[in-house]
């Protein structure tokens, strides 16, 4: 079997689709490829190599479609970390490759915030991970130009918060996505100019973190690289940030 062209996106038309329609996202196109069903396979597969794969244990309960799953590193790294973060509880289910059975569950408490509007006498709730990549073997969540939330495996979850230096512009109505290429974290800001937070009237930040000074520094250009970012809801559409010319 060929290998499969890369980046792409493997898509399930419905929820009881046995096979994921792909498409070339440079060429805009489907094309067919021999891939089997992916519902209900835990594992790792190597999209460049069909018999390159990894299994994982099975997970003890169903989870919402819309979690949000990362590598702390490259799979073949001993104890490489699989996290799956719920989008709206505030859980995280992870296991180490090569050494967990099973997956262990945590429920994290990382602050509250006001709940608007109040709900069953409640005007407060937990603050979910809205946004989260792996970078140099830990997890970066939630940032803003001020500070970064960190979480660790030590060997339970550690979660911790960086504060960052630099200026900061207070961006009120904004969406901010966390990306990590080749060892490198950034953050895109989707600032909306409206009210309303649609994608029809927004401008797009770039920032690159600097490790060592603990800052973000906003760049002109992606240096080759391509970001697909998509929101939580799939009706707040896709932003697809490329290499400027």
């Amino acid at each position: 079997m060929d290998p499969l062209p890369v980046p792409c996106l493997a898509l399930y038309e419905g929820a009881d689709t046995p096979k994921p329609a792909v498409f070339n996202i440079f060429e805009e196109v489907e094309f067919d490829f021999g891939i089997d069903s992916l519902k209900n396979n835990k594992k790792l597969w190597n999209p460049q190599d069909s018999d390159d794969k990894i299994q994982l244990p099975h997970l003890p309960q169903d989870l919402p479609r819309e979690c949000t799953c990362l590598l702390s590193g490259k799979p073949t790294i001993p104890g490489c970390i699989v996290l799956l973060v719920e989008p709206i509880a505030t859980v995280i289910w992870y296991c180490r490759l090569g050494e967990d059975d099973e997956w262990m569950r945590h429920e994290y408490d990382i602050g509250t915030q006001p709940l608007l509007p109040p709900l069953d006498g409640k005007d407060h709730e937990k603050v979910p991970i809205c946004s989260i990549a792996a970078c140099r073997g830990k997890f970066y969540l939630n940032s803003r130009l001020s500070d970064i939330g960190v979480l660790e495996f030590s060997p339970a979850p550690v979660f911790s918060s960086l504060e960052l230096a630099g200026e900061f512009e207070d961006l009120y109505r904004a969406k901010a996505f966390l990306v990590e290429s080749d060892d490198e974290l950034y953050m895109v800001i989707m600032v909306y100019h409206s009210f309303k937070c649609d994608n029809t009237d927004y401008e797009t930040r770039v920032y690159k973190m600097d490790f060592s000074e603990q800052r973000w520094n906003r760049v002109d250009d992606l240096a080759g690289r391509a970001f697909l970012l998509a929101p939580c809801k799939v009706e707040d559409g896709i932003v697809f940030l490329v290499q400027r010319k």
